[in-house]
């Protein structure tokens, strides 16, 4: 059995049309799925009426531009823990190029099928310009570990807010709330063990396929790569422990700026908060974001959820769908930044390419 196994697995690697059909089929599925959370979103709207969304949101005024100057805040930060992340003795980029890596990464992000794969993809080609790419893509990484790493905490706290708050929930809820805390907390613990002893989990597959000859060839090719990588993040708790947990502390402060565009934002719209709301809001927004990351920028899922959570903590449906539109303008705003970074350093880079193509003149 197992030759032909192999032999199939030959013909689906050699045949040309095998990419193009996955990525096909890929981009299909996609397709239907921001086609269905537009179709959510356009019920909502319409659903609650157009109209009053509307006088909602404008309500807001020229207080818009606060909670985007708090939203591009967060960006600031996180590039400040991909810049401290890459060590100092081989930090050849300044922190202005890491946040236009980060603001191009972070558009792409939102507005590709592939999501956070190629935004991380954009940030390390940006920073590989000037590092090297076992640190450019080490420092990513480490980013994203740690953000998901107080992402889970934010999470957990949260969910315990909320039963403070709320107290009783139907079974639906319950189950859903038992599941999220479970998950999270595996996740957690996985990344705690795997840091603390040393478990190289890339490694340890990397080595177990390769002794069963299942390592396809163009990972093989990079093997080397992926492993300085890999041992490029774990060096960083290993061998810098104050910048480890300063960077953790850097990461719950993106948050604390996201409670507070939260709070910021519900008092433009003309309600009295509080922080305890805010922080609930926001930790189980995260959870919408994370669950539903396969949806391209969350369109439609994300205003249904805020909507369910403000719900549950006593306010309207319009009010929830109001909030999300409010944040979603903010994020449109340093995606559209994003982008004229992304367009600029492409053009900057063919400009370098077409110069060094040119014969030199005599």
């Amino acid at each position: 059995m197992q030759p032909n196994r192999s032999v199939s697995a030959d013909k689906t690697n050699s045949d040309p049309t095998y990419p193009k059909r996955s990525r096909k089929r890929f981009l299909m599925i996609q397709g239907v799925v921001l086609a269905a959370g537009i179709g959510l979103l356009v019920y909502l709207l319409y659903s609650l009426g157009f109209g009053t969304i509307v006088d909602t949101v404008t309500r807001v005024g020229w207080g818009f531009f606060l909670i985007v100057a708090i939203n591009g805040a967060r960006h600031f930060v996180r590039a400040v823990c991909i810049y401290l992340a890459i060590h100092e003795d081989h930090r050849a980029v300044s922190y202005r190029n890491v946040l236009a890596a980060r603001l191009a990464g972070e558009a792409v992000n939102l507005m590709t099928f592939a999501g956070p794969f190629l935004g991380d993809a954009t940030k390390i080609a940006l920073l590989q310009r000037k590092q090297t790419l076992s640190h450019s893509a080490a420092a990513v990484i480490v980013d994203d570990i740690l953000y998901y790493i107080t992402v889970g905490l934010m999470i957990l706290s949260g969910v315990g807010l909320l039963a403070l708050t709320v107290g009783e929930f139907d079974n639906a809820m319950r189950y859903a709330l038992a599941i999220v805390v479970g998950l999270v907390l595996m996740v957690i613990v996985g990344l705690a063990l795997a840091v603390k002893f040393d478990v190289k989990p890339v490694s340890f597959v990397l080595k177990r396929l390769d002794r069963k000859g299942l390592l396809p060839r163009p990972i093989a090719s990079k093997r080397e790569h992926i492993l300085d990588i890999e041992t490029s993040v774990f060096d960083v708790y290993f061998q810098r422990p104050g910048t480890f947990y300063s960077l953790l502390l850097i990461g719950m402060f993106t948050h604390v700026l996201s409670v507070f565009e939260v709070y910021i934002a519900l008092s433009l719209l003309g309600f009295v908060p509080t922080v305890t709301n805010a922080y609930i809001i926001e930790s189980l927004t995260k959870v919408i974001n994370f669950a539903f990351s396969f949806v391209p920028g969350t369109v439609g899922v994300y205003e249904g959820g805020n909507a369910l959570f403000l719900n549950i903590l006593g306010y309207s449906t319009a009010v929830g769908v109001a909030l999300a539109i409010v944040r979603r303008g903010a994020i449109l705003f340093w995606v559209a930044v994003g982008v004229i970074v992304l367009i600029y350093r492409t053009a900057l880079r063919s400009k370098r390419l077409l110069a060094e193509q040119l014969p030199e003149k005599s």
